[in-house]
């Protein structure tokens, strides 16, 4: 014990608390200054990946609106909140906030739609089929800690705890009527979930407090989206849920954070009670009805599946034509101006970046998906304008 650190006991009163690590894939030294988890949280947050979430979608395409969110401002949110219920119930905070700051690193552009884009592509490639089933951005955010998502100049793979990748791959699932959350299998093997049902229930109590304030954190803040946006009015929103809930986001969260700890005060589980745990489910079905499936939320829907099935399809002719840049690297400088952008800064991402991450046995199709799914939504466009424009040359 380092004589730098407070005492476990001090830290997690809890006896229920995650405070040791069953490991990470490779061991590391001791830190005389920081938890096992604490260092997680900073491995996130220096990452490249978590950095990229300040440009993806959280329900509405690249806002230009900064009082509308993205999905760095979700999993910010959610992390807060976790950390917050977390010190309440004396567990571990560090790994509350570990789990939530990474809970969505695995999501592809364009948001949620992005995973049915993604979906399309792997149904019409038996290759991709064949090693990603489907793609969920929750088991999929696994692989991008595990093998993709890297710290500047270091190595890809984030060797972050055992702890901290269950409650990523765990951390949703249910049908949103669930109110309480029991720990699940802590013996599971990671490396074999393919599908959420493979997932479980994440294996602390930590994990589960993130699954369940996941939903409590978007519920609320998407209806404050939709109104900044016009796509709904404060007067459409039923009176019961600012009577019972309150009339702003923050009291929302507030209001059902408080429910939480009460009910879970000495447990070992993680519980909204029945009436709060309703109250939740009807919100999330009346921003389904009046907020997600609204034109303006998908107005450019078709263009952004178009824009990822375009690049995918002409990414992956090009892999297939420079045998992984093998055969051509670009290096004639009489051509460098007609090479698409995209295309450089994809081959600097199979040769340098994820160096010796692949194998001949991993096809041509998950490469391509992977570099696609790590891009921005700003980027994935920027990148078709590349392919298909032409630079003005004189």
């Amino acid at each position: 014990m380092s004589k730098y650190r407070r005492s476990d006991k001090e830290l997690y009163p809890n006896p229920h608390a995650a405070v040791n690590t069953k490991g990470r894939k490779e061991r590391q030294d001791f830190d005389d200054f920081r938890t096992e988890f604490q260092r997680d949280v900073h491995r996130i947050i220096y990452s490249q990946s978590f950095r990229r979430l300040r440009y993806k979608t959280q329900v509405f395409y690249f806002p230009q609106n900064d009082h509308v969110s993205t999905r760095m401002d979700h999993v910010r949110f959610v992390a807060s909140a976790a950390r917050t219920v977390a010190r309440s119930l004396r567990l571990n905070e560090d790994l509350a906030e570990a789990i939530g700051l990474a809970h969505d690193i695995g999501h592809a552009p364009f948001g949620h739609q992005g995973e049915d884009f993604f979906n399309e592509i792997i149904n019409s490639h038996l290759e991709l089929k064949a090693c990603m089933p489907k793609f969920s951005h929750e088991i999929y955010g696994l692989r991008v800690v595990d093998y993709i998502a890297k710290r500047d100049r270091e190595k890809p793979g984030l060797n972050l705890t055992w702890e901290v990748r269950d409650g990523i791959v765990s951390h949703c699932g249910e049908d949103f009527k669930t109110c309480k959350l029991l720990m699940g299998d802590k013996n599971k093997n990671l490396d074999n979930i393919k599908t959420r049902e493979d997932a479980d229930l994440p294996a602390t109590l930590e994990g589960c407090i993130v699954r369940l304030i996941d939903k409590i954190a978007y519920a609320g803040k998407d209806v404050e989206d939709a109104i900044e946006v016009d796509i709904i009015k404060e007067k459409d929103i039923p009176s019961k849920f600012k009577k019972r809930l309150g009339k702003t986001n923050g009291m929302i969260i507030g209001t059902f954070i408080e429910d939480i700890i009460k009910n879970s005060f000495e447990k070992n589980y993680i519980e909204l009670s029945l009436e709060f745990g309703n109250l939740l489910h009807e919100l999330i079905q009346f921003n389904i009805e009046h907020i997600y499936h609204r034109p303006k939320a998908e107005e450019y829907k078709e263009q952004a599946g178009k824009t990822i099935k375009f690049l995918f399809e002409d990414l992956l002719s090009e892999i297939k034509r420079t045998n992984r840049f093998e055969s051509d690297r670009y290096s004639d400088p009489q051509k460098n101006g007609s090479i698409p952008r995209v295309y450089r800064i994809f081959q600097n991402f199979i040769t340098e970046d994820m160096k010796d991450v692949y194998t001949q046995n991993d096809p041509d199709e998950l490469i391509v998906l992977d570099f696609i799914a790590g891009m921005t939504d700003i980027f994935a466009i920027r990148s078709l304008s590349d392919i298909f424009i032409p630079r003005i040359s004189v």
